[in-house]
């Protein structure tokens, strides 16, 4: 496994404690953003909201990579939001404000544009900042003892335009007010009962379960996966043009090397080995 690691801000392995990270992990086809800060319940300072963006991009960049997954390092939390302690710095003026809320969008965004199938596997509590990364990942599985919560109603704040979008896209103008106004914690079960996630599973068949998952993503066609992803875009935005393009992508997959492979497994009852986990095209 490759590991590609991206520091925080002034922590190392010296009387500061161990270093706070975000981590890239290349695990075959997966490439895994782990998230690394276990003296703060993996809350993420303002150079590991940096690193987010370079990190997803360096996964796109690996050709192998089929499946992008977000995760923690520590089994029972996940993400307790930006962290606290840099805030009297951060909010010090507008200007410094404006520059922390940037680079968090920009975390969020590079994750919500990744051209892969992406996957939050969330185990533990998933608080604000947290919570905004995960949205824009295209599917989100939990632990049942996890828990969810989204804060900045507690600190006179709102939350990000985009983030709120993406919240409202996926629960509705409803839950997404209750969410946002009460700032209330929600166990899993019913936030994936609300449409935030998935699904909410046992803690005892969580790792398996998710490794099932991801393993089967993985086996599927990268050209096929990135067609399917314009495609849900397309529709979730409700733009012409944008349907037009997905129709196209999807029509151009009929004369594609994956679509020959497919079928001829199909009839000869054997996995699909296809050109695109060797030499993926990407879009046209």
């Amino acid at each position: 496994m490759m590991i590609v690691t991206a520091p925080g801000k002034g922590q190392g392995a010296s009387q500061q404690g161990p270093m706070s990270t975000v981590q890239l992990q290349f695990d075959g086809p997966v490439a895994r953003l782990v998230i690394d800060n276990p003296r703060r319940r993996n809350a993420m300072n303002r150079a590991m909201w940096r690193a987010v963006p370079d990190l997803v991009a360096q996964a796109c960049a690996q050709p192998s990579t089929r499946v992008l997954v977000l995760q923690s390092s520590t089994p029972g939390a996940f993400c307790s939001g930006a962290d606290i302690s840099e805030f009297e710095s951060t909010y010090a003026s507008t200007e410094e404000a404006q520059r922390s809320v940037d680079e968090i969008a920009r975390a969020c965004d590079a994750v919500a544009h990744c051209d892969r199938p992406t996957l939050a596997l969330i185990d533990g509590v998933c608080v604000g900042g947290g919570v905004a990364l995960v949205l824009g990942c295209d599917m989100r599985l939990a632990s049942r003892r996890s828990a969810f919560s989204i804060t900045p109603a507690k600190l006179g704040l709102s939350y990000h335009a985009d983030d709120i979008a993406r919240l409202v896209s996926l629960c509705g103008p409803a839950i997404a007010s209750e969410l946002l106004f009460a700032a209330q914690s929600w166990p899993a079960e019913r936030c994936a009962q609300a449409g935030l996630l998935n699904r909410a599973i046992a803690d005892d068949a969580f790792v398996e379960d998710t490794e099932s998952l991801v393993r089967a993503i993985a086996a599927q066609s990268l050209d096929a996966q990135r067609a399917l992803k314009l495609g849900i875009a397309a529709a979730v935005s409700g733009e012409p043009e944008r349907r037009a393009a997905a129709q196209r992508d999807f029509l151009r997959l009929f004369s594609g090397a994956d679509f020959v492979e497919g079928r001829n497994a199909f009839l000869d009852k054997r996995p699909a080995a296809f050109p695109s986990h060797r030499n993926p095209t990407g879009p046209e």
